[in-house]
């Protein structure tokens, strides 16, 4: 076997050399183990440091062990330093049966090799025989066959055997022959057997002992000066296979969830220790043996966030050696304290209805971890709604006017909440009101007047109202949706209709026809002619044009006709314009004012409409807009930005102005 099950058998030896060691026959306790943590109490994602001991003992069994001495005999060493040579190894044997060896079953073989290898003595538990075939060997004195030597060892311990320790110590003063394969016959043999190579003189190079033994370095590998030396090494031989309570000892510590290791904390107090299989979940400590010493290992743990309270530190910490001793550490807990998330819903918000406004709880936070969810609720259904309710930031949909109170709860990585709220209060929007359709043509007294329209609101539970107010003193109220009504007019006028849509939280929309023209054809007509003074601005091709403005018109409604006939001019010499009217739409005679509309052609081109509004009264007066029909471009208006149905306030500068009654 090899140097893992190596026996307290070749420890016996450096206790009969130098009184180094003690023999144990047999089994002593296993190592005792302790573990602890400090602080054993840390917050959120704290540290904490674990503390291993391990309390070695000087053996933990006792095991057969077979030693077989592997001795050079070729011919560059000389009869006294061959019988150097069988004296040292006599007195190993010597050692190691005074200390018991072959009282626990184990056994001595030796092998001698030079050109080839031979038995000097098989494996043998009879102390006596294996000194007289050393004492009596004969050298071979020939080349360095090395391998031989291995091979023949390796034959001697037979197969590799689990329930013995297998040692070979190799004994030479130099390099094999040119060719030797001493590296493949090392290798056969140290897979079952722990080899240690001795070199003598300066013969031999420390790279053949190293191929030769299980390691490099002073653990495996000894030189002496001369054969002379051998019984100086004998001491430093023995404590260097001697075996300890635990050989090939190991901790394999697993880390439970939600801890991690923190990177590079882990420490061993032991020389030789060795840390592997590092991970942020664990790692391993191993060591060639563990004697009578304490073995403290510390490493340090940081928790991942969740969950809290007290909490195992190790899912495992297994140990193993080669003597299967039974090791069991006592668990870690450290408890960890967590703090919940502080939940922040932000401040009070106002919003339209029918519109949308943003709740931002993003200000929500967690001192010792992260918020992992968010839950808005609350929303009163007859005030507002939510939407991506579980996001940091939600929105609030107003549906009606009133004052709402959401909520937040947060929750965080470990499972702990928080709430807050905010009010929302719902502004009332009016409703928007559009007429479809208005009365467009004159239309006479006495005959039907109708309009539609639609109104929108954002308000989407509101209730909602209509009133008309048709511009003769009479109102419609109240009316509800669709919006539309009609109406008869008694009087000839120019009339505008107004019409109001109102929610049932006050707001309220209003919009007018404008203009609806109402005539009578049995009303009268008009005459006129004369001049006015024109003033500035009224004609906007010359803004700064003044003076005399000559004028004439007649329009009547003929017996049965729907559109009135007549003639109108208009002449401005100072803009060099000369106004003649065409078609007549309409014509409305009210009390003492008159107000008709047609077409005409200014300086001989069509395309231009034209408006005139008279009164008969002391002064006369009048008024003339013409425009371009097509677009509505204001070409004169001696009462610029007076409304259409405005009363004229251009007093005659000479003529006159007759209604006539029929």
């Amino acid at each position: 076997m090899p140097f893992r099950r190596l026996l307290a058998t070749i420890a016996a030896l450096a206790a009969a050399v130098a009184g180094a060691l003690v023999w144990a026959p047999t089994a002593s306790a296993a190592p005792l183990p302790g573990a602890s943590a400090s602080p054993t109490t840390v917050p959120r994602y704290g540290v904490s440091t674990v503390t291993l001991t391990l309390d070695g003992e000087s053996s933990t069994q006792s095991t057969p062990t077979d030693l077989v001495l592997v001795l050079d005999e070729s011919g560059s060493i000389n009869d006294t330093e061959f019988g150097q040579l069988t004296d040292f190894a006599d007195s190993v044997v010597a050692a190691v049966a005074d200390d018991g060896l072959f009282a626990n079953g184990g056994r001595v073989g030796v092998v001698g090799f030079s050109q080839t290898a031979q038995d000097v003595s098989p494996l043998s538990a009879d102390e006596g025989a294996v000194r007289s075939a050393i004492v009596n060997n004969t050298q071979m004195r020939s080349s360095t066959c090395i391998s031989c030597g291995l091979d023949r060892a390796g034959v001697q311990l037979g197969p590799d055997d689990p329930l013995r320790n297998q040692v070979v110590i190799v004994i030479t003063d130099g390099n094999a022959n040119p060719g030797d394969p001493t590296a493949s016959a090392a290798a056969a043999l140290q897979g079952k057997a722990t080899v240690f190579a001795v070199g003598v003189g300066d013969g031999v190079s420390q790279a053949t002992l190293e191929t030769v033994a299980s390691g490099p370095g002073s653990d495996n590998t000894f030189t002496v000066g001369s054969f002379d030396d051998l019984a100086d090494l004998l001491e430093k031989l023995v404590e260097a296979v001697s075996v300890p309570g635990a050989t090939h000892p190991s901790i394999a510590v697993t880390l439970a969830s939600p801890w991690k290791l923190v990177p590079g904390s882990v420490d061993a107090n032991l020389a030789g220790s060795s840390i592997g299989g590092v991970t942020p979940d664990g790692f391993t400590w191993s060591r060639a043996d563990l004697g009578d010493e304490q073995l403290v290992i510390t490493y340090q743990v940081k928790h991942a966030g969740a969950p809290c309270g007290p909490l195992g530190v190790n899912s495992s910490v297994a140990y193993h050696d080669d003597e299967n001793a039974a090791v069991v550490f006592p668990p870690v807990v450290v408890t960890v304290t967590c703090v919940p998330p502080v939940a922040d819903a932000g401040p009070d918000k106002s919003v339209a209805e029918g519109s949308s406004v943003a709740l931002d709880g993003s200000g929500s936070h967690d001192t010792d971890g992260v918020v992992t969810s968010y839950a808005w609720g609350g929303a009163d259904a007859g005030v507002g709604t939510l939407a991506n309710a579980d996001g940091p930031v939600a929105t609030y949909n107003g549906l009606d006017d009133g004052a709402d109170t959401v909520s937040l709860t947060v929750t965080d990585d470990n499972g702990l909440v928080d709430d807050d709220s905010t009010t929302v209060t719902v502004q009332n929007v009016a409703p928007s009101l559009t007429l479809t359709s208005c009365p467009v043509d004159p239309t006479a007294v006495s005959t039907d007047v109708s309009f539609t329209g639609t109104f929108t609101d954002p308000g989407a539970l509101d209730t909602h109202e209509m009133t008309v107010d048709w511009g003769d003193g009479t109102t419609t109220t109240p009316v509800t949706s669709p919006v539309g009504a009609t109406h008869q007019y008694a009087a000839a006028g120019i009339y505008d209709i107004a019409v109001t849509v109102t929610d049932d939280d006050g707001g309220s929309d209003t919009k007018t026809c404008g203009f609806v023209v109402v005539y009578d054809p049995e009303g009268g007509f008009v005459t006129g002619g004369g001049w006015i003074m024109s003033p500035a601005g009224a004609y906007p091709a010359d803004p700064s044009a003044t003076g005399r403005a000559n004028f004439g018109f007649v329009s009547k409604y003929k017996n049965g006709a729907t559109e009135p006939s007549g003639s109108t001019e208009f002449q401005f010499k100072a803009g060099a314009m000369n106004f003649h009217s065409g078609d007549h739409q309409w014509l409305v005679v009210a009390g003492d004012k008159a107000i008709f509309k047609g077409t005409g052609t200014v300086n001989g081109s069509d395309g231009y409409s034209f408006m005139l509004t008279a009164t008969d009264a002391s002064p006369d007066r009048f008024r003339m807009k013409i425009w371009k029909t097509a677009d509505s471009t204001l070409v004169y208006d001696n009462q610029m930005g007076a409304g259409d149905t405005d009363a004229p306030t251009t007093a005659l500068s000479g003529g006159s102005i007759v209604i006539h009654k029929n």
